[in-house]
């Protein structure tokens, strides 16, 4: 039994041990040889090959590798036993008439009788044999058609499993198809125009101010694809060619492999076959159980007859026996030949009958036999279909494996060639983010510039707030004032002066001038959505500070001064502007 811890679950235990119950023969046999009518047991008899399903009931079949094997040999024919039956040709052991011990047991009328006693006792010793010979058969018969069953079941499950590994492999064929062939047309589609895409990149002239710095550099640059090792990428995209032609060869083998599978139609005959095999099954064993148990209990009749005449015959002589000895009626022992020859015509037929039968079930118990060896032979070659057929799957599954890790290295090659591919629009947008981030810099320079001006005449504004206040009313303040409660009180305001980071960039940014579409397939990428997000940042930024510098200065001024718990927003009626101080 496989070590799986699935198997140590109750519930599947249960399963399994309903399913034994099922196939229990004992079972079976007990429902044969109930008191129920012939009608009766057949309306209540259950198909040896039922679908249990619905009952819960699972089986574990364990299938020898060795008789899976190429080189098996074939199973050894089925010999069920008795086959044969050896009757009896003389009565066995002494009579229980006890004749010895008669005073006139040499009187041949006492012979006779005793004669009719040994033949008598002869008839139920062979009806015995032929009687017990029947249960066996019928036994070996319904131990064999189960065994059949069995093998049935087994195969059930054998293509069940192959079914499901068939199915597997086919959702794995569609999903892996249906990337492959995705994943393959963009690739032709770029190694198919990657000697245009270059073409284009050397129509394509770079900006001037990027002419003069690659000049500077020592370089000489005017188009983008001065700008590509174009060499060492069509070595490359060649080496990508010849991969893609390895792989489309591959997927060929791979698909031809899955072909050869087979599909469900192509399984048909298969399955006829197998269902044909399971009616021969089960019309078997209604054989076995309408004639041969038929045969069983008409054997155990005649034997209860034959029991039941010996018994008579006996009873018959020792009351003909006892009347001469102990009364003197010699014609008694005369009088029992009567009904001793009546019985004797009665029986002479019962041990031929059951001979009749005997050689009936015998050819049943033999057809049961052969039908076994037929289905262990059948049985072996099925058995050997599927196990070719799981392990084809396996490896086309395995193939596929190798087959989609070649596919993500093909994919991640290829990103090399793509850059090659997006170069154009990725230029583009390389100007629009040099003239985002150019204006940037010019942004945050004027906004600095107007924030350091109004700063200073804020600051122009305070001292001459503190001036007035000084030549005015403090002046009459008594230095206490000055010395101990505002120490500050007639300095003047603090020289603001921020420390703002220095933008070497755009010393290193080239001045390109405004954003423009230097080529007409660049034209067309532009209308299709792919330019960045940048250049409309940098537009917004330039409105905004078009459209709302004061009252940006206004913003970082409030916010510097909060810091400083106090709200400073302008000076005096003279400093030209409407703000006024207010004490927090």
């Amino acid at each position: 039994v496989p070590k799986d811890t699935t198997l140590q679950s109750e519930e599947i235990l249960n399963s399994l041990r309903l399913g034994d119950r099922e196939d229990d023969l004992n079972s079976v046999i007990e429902s044969s040889i109930s008191g129920d009518s012939d009608s009766q047991q057949k309306s209540r008899r259950r198909s040896i090959l039922s679908t249990t399903e619905s009952s819960g009931a699972r089986r574990l079949f364990l299938f020898s590798k060795q008789a899976l094997s190429e080189n098996a040999p074939d199973p050894p024919p089925c010999r069920l036993q008795p086959m044969d039956l050896h009757l009896p040709t003389d009565a066995p052991g002494s009579s229980p008439l006890n004749m010895t011990q008669s005073t006139i047991a040499s009187q041949p009328l006492h012979q006779a009788l005793s004669a009719y006693e040994r033949q008598f006792m002869l008839y139920l010793c062979q009806g015995r044999v032929l009687a017990d010979g029947a249960d066996m058969r019928l036994r070996a018969c319904q131990q064999c058609v189960q065994e059949q069953a069995v093998m049935a079941r087994a195969l059930r499950a054998a293509v069940s499993n192959l079914s499901d590994h068939f199915n597997g492999a086919a959702r794995t064929r569609t999903e892996f198809t249906t990337l492959f062939q995705t994943k393959t047309a963009a690739h032709a589609s770029l190694l198919h125009r990657f000697e245009s895409i270059l073409s284009g990149l050397g129509n394509i002239a770079l900006h001037q101010s990027l002419v003069a710095i690659a000049r500077g550099s020592g370089r000489v640059m005017e188009t983008l694809l001065d700008t590509v090792p174009v060499e060492r990428e069509r070595a490359w995209a060649q080496q990508c060619q010849v991969s893609h032609d390895r792989l489309l060869t591959l997927f060929s083998e791979l698909d031809s492999a899955f072909s050869k599978l087979g599909s469900p139609s192509s399984r048909d005959e298969e399955t006829k076959q197998d269902l044909l095999a399971e009616q021969e099954i089960q019309n078997l064993s209604e054989e076995v159980q309408d004639v041969a148990q038929k045969i069983r209990d008409r054997q155990a009749k005649r034997l209860e007859k034959l029991t039941t005449d010996h018994g008579t015959v006996v009873k018959i002589i020792m009351d003909a026996i006892n009347a001469e000895t102990e009364h003197g009626k010699e014609d008694e022992v005369q009088k029992a030949f009567t009904p001793l020859r009546q019985i004797s015509n009665d029986s002479k037929d019962v041990v031929p009958d059951m001979e009749e039968d005997d050689k009936v079930m015998k050819a049943l118990m033999q057809k049961v036999a052969n039908a076994k060896t037929e289905a262990m032979k059948r049985m072996k070659i099925r058995l050997r279909e599927v196990s070719l057929a799981q392990s084809s799957i396996q490896r086309v599954l395995s193939s596929v494996g190798v087959l989609k890790a070649a596919l993500v290295q093909q994919c991640d090659n290829v990103v090399h060639l793509e850059h090659v591919a997006e170069l154009s629009n990725s230029y583009r947008d390389f100007l629009s983010e040099i003239h985002r981030r150019r204006a940037y810099g010019q942004a945050i320079t004027s906004n600095t510039a107007a924030m350091m001006e109004r700063l200073s005449i804020m600051r122009n504004d305070e001292v001459r707030a503190r001036e007035r206040f000084l030549r005015g009313s403090g002046r009459h303040l008594m230095p206490p004032f000055f010395e101990i409660f505002v120490p500050t009180l007639a300095t003047p305001p603090p020289l603001f002066t921020p420390q703002l980071p220095a933008l070497v960039e755009l010393d290193t940014l080239p001045d390109i001038g405004p954003v423009d579409i230097p080529d007409a397939s660049m034209q067309g990428a532009t209308e299709a959505g792919g330019i960045s997000s940048a250049s409309s940042l940098t537009a917004d930024s330039h409105h905004i500070q078009q459209d709302r510098a004061p009252s940006a200065s206004e913003d970082a001024m409030a916010t510097a001064s909060t810091q400083q718990e106090q709200l400073i927003v302008s000076a005096d009626e003279n400093s030209g502007n409407d703000d006024i101080i207010m004490d927090p």
